[in-house]
This record gives C-alpha cells, sequence and structure tokens, in this order.
C-alpha cells in the first residue's frame, strides 16, 4: 500500500515536470490571456490523492469503520463551460474490525478495494480562476473479503469465509477548483461513494468436522476528501 500511495505521488511530480519541461511558455500562460479557442473542449489529465472515511457493512457481526487512503486518477473531457465528462479510477486502503464477546471471536475485511466510474460534472464559474462544481458517477468496484471465527472449547465452532465481491457502484459530490494557469488546474472536493456488494457464503465447522454454512451480506460506503492535480492538453507538445 505504502509503494502505490508513493506511485501516486511521483505520478502527479512526474506530469507536472514533464509537461513543464516541453512546453513551460504554455503550460503556465495566465488564465487571464485564454483565446476562444481555449474554451472549446480540452482533455485532461488528473492526479487524486485522498482520505476515506469508509463503512464496511456486514449483517453479522456489527460493520467495521474505519479512516482509510484512497488515490487514483481520471482523464476526462471539458466541453463548451460548464460540462465535464471523466472517466476515474481508485484504489482504497484495506478496512476491517474484529469483533470479541464471551461466546465467540470474529475477524473480518475488505482488501484490494477498487472502483472505475463515469462522472459527469457541472462547473459553476465564481471569477476566471475559481470554480466551484457539483456532479457525480456510476460505475462498478470491488474487494476481496475474508471472514474467521472460533468460539472456546469444549465445543469448537469455527467459521470460514474468502470471497471476491464486485458489483454496482456510485459516488456524488461537490467541490471548489482554482486554475493556477491555462492548463493546471487544482481541485479540492468531497464526494460520498457507495459500492452495493452482495452476498458471501460463510461455512462452519464444529470440533473440526463440517457443519453446512449460511450466508453474510456485505457492502461498503465512503465519505471522501481529496485533492487532485487536473493538466489539460498534457500530450499537445507531442502535436506538433
Amino acid at each position: 500500500m505504502r509503494k502505490r500511495r508513493l506511485m501516486a505521488v511521483v505520478l502527479c511530480v512526474l506530469a507536472l515536470r514533464v509537461a513543464s519541461a516541453t512546453e513551460p511558455e504554455s503550460l503556465f500562460q495566465s488564465v487571464d490571456v485564454r483565446t476562444q479557442q481555449d474554451f472549446e473542449r480540452r482533455f485532461y489529465l488528473s492526479g487524486i490523492l485522498g482520505a476515506s472515511f469508509g463503512t464496511l457493512t456486514v449483517d453479522s457481526p456489527p460493520s467495521a469503520n474505519e479512516p482509510l487512503f484512497t488515490s487514483g486518477g481520471a482523464m476526462g473531457i471539458e466541453f463548451d463551460r460548464p460540462w465535464r465528462l471523466e472517466f476515474e479510477g481508485r484504489a482504497r486502503d484495506p478496512i476491517g474490525a474484529v469483533q470479541a464477546d464471551t461466546d465467540t471471536t470474529t475477524s473480518f475485511a475488505a482488501t484490494g478495494g477498487w472502483s472505475a466510474m463515469v462522472n459527469l460534472w457541472r462547473d459553476i464559474e465564481v471569477t476566471k480562476r475559481l470554480s466551484l462544481y457539483v456532479g457525480g458517477g456510476v460505475g462498478g468496484g470491488g474487494y476481496r473479503f475474508t471472514l474467521a471465527g472460533d468460539s472456546p472449547p469444549p465445543i469448537v465452532v469455527k467459521l470460514q469465509a474468502a470471497s471476491i465481491v464486485n458489483s454496482f457502484a456510485w459516488q456524488a459530490g461537490t467541490g471548489v477548483a482554482y486554475a493556477w494557469t491555462d492548463r493546471i488546474t487544482l481541485d479540492l472536493g468531497y464526494r460520498f461513494f457507495a459500492l452495493d456488494g452482495g452476498n458471501v457464503n460463510v461455512n462452519q465447522s464444529v470440533s473440526g468436522a463440517p457443519y453446512g454454512s449460511f450466508q453474510t451480506n456485505t457492502g461498503f460506503s465512503a465519505s471522501e476528501l481529496f485533492f487532485a492535480v487536473r493538466i489539460y492538453e498534457p500530450f499537445r507538445a507531442f502535436r506538433r
């Protein structure tokens, strides 16, 4: 996970350095001197880093709540304002919990969390540099769910589950964007993300002998704060 965080930061830094090295005059052109052509549709790449306050819901035992790290990227098209269409992919930290009582101890977790979304954002210009936006997206996501539980002797009851959960996902959010230059925009936003999840089969055993199974339903949701950097027309220099 540390490698993934470091890679996200490195990609953002490299994107800025490459773009500035290939075409510094255009990359750092002032917003105040844009031509009419600049307001037509423009392609952009974006790096995303953020904090995700996640909830892993499980029928039994109770749900887990934990702060997570999320990172990823997006590519999109800004149409003649005010609309942006965006394709986004993100990953999230593992989340889990341990539930202990007098009868049994159960641990459960979701690892390898991911999402792929198609977003539509509505930009609201406040000044030439500052804008607000609202919108949301739909897509898919998933994680690997694991569960393990056991009770103390003399009758030892064990629970075990391991399953890949993939399902429909959606998000809605808002944020504020600041056009640092004509081609670099800084983005600070909030999103509520939800993944429907699905049923997971839990196997039971008593004193080492199989004793049937049951299903538990699991899902994931999160309130997310993030920072993103958008770079417009990142490959402009290669079109020459």
